[in-house]
């Protein structure tokens, strides 16, 4: 993981994120009292997955759902295959042009740079829980909102996907400090990771005082170089 990869990820969490709170925003106190076990009868839509899974170890997962009331339910993940699992989800219902028009499109923009791909459902969720049982090997846990929104697969079935998902940076976790985790956060983050693995055994690059730290040097290498 070089200096502009690491680079990449950090500005497409800021995307995310940013992107992500225009949406809970907007649809606030919607969402929670919703149960999306009520629209798994309903066809699937969309289920995408940001190609940046494979290029910076996180992506968006998005998948929908359209009810026949011009309403599209909608579960969103952010998912990091390289140490924390699933970083951030939300399930709520919105009309579908606010979908088709706003969600969808700040998603598709988000991801820009890599792009952003039509996926199995069964292998969206083969990659989720993948993420999660992962990260959860490592120490942490999902995002609160994960299993509520998870429910939205409905009957997917994971075993029915082919496709192989890697964890981990070269056989190894790898955390990546995402432009909203403090040094407290960063702190605990490296402190479970002690806990577990001797320093040997994962990898991080993180920021300190305005300047990059790694666990290997090589992590701070130019990619180009």
């Amino acid at each position: 993981m070089a200096v502009d990869a690491k680079r990449r990820q950090k500005k497409l969490q800021r995307k995310v994120q940013k992107r992500k709170q225009k949406a809970t925003t907007r649809n606030k106190g919607q969402g929670k009292g919703l149960r999306p076990e009520k629209y798994i009868e309903y066809p699937v839509l969309d289920c995408l997955l940001g190609d940046s899974v494979y290029e910076v170890g996180m992506g968006s997962v998005l998948f929908a759902r359209e009810t026949s009331y011009a309403e599209v339910a909608v579960s969103a993940f952010v998912v990091d295959v390289y140490c924390l699992g699933v970083k951030e989800a939300f399930f709520t219902v919105m009309r579908k042009a606010d979908y088709l028009g706003k969600l969808k499109p700040m998603l598709t923009k988000t991801h820009e740079e890599q792009g952003i791909k039509p996926v199995d459902p069964c292998c969206a969720r083969k990659l989720l829980q993948g993420a999660v049982a992962y990260a959860e090997e490592v120490g942490f846990e999902p995002a609160e909102d994960y299993w509520r929104a998870e429910k939205l697969f409905g009957d997917a079935d994971p075993a029915q996907c082919e496709t192989e998902y890697e964890y981990g940076r070269e056989g190894k976790p790898c955390y990546i400090q995402g432009p909203n985790d403090d040094m407290k956060v960063v702190r605990y983050i490296l402190g479970r990771l002690n806990e577990r693995y001797a320093q040997e055994d994962f990898d991080y690059v993180v920021e300190v005082d305005g300047e990059q730290q790694a666990s290997r040097p090589e992590l701070l290498e130019d990619q180009d170089s």
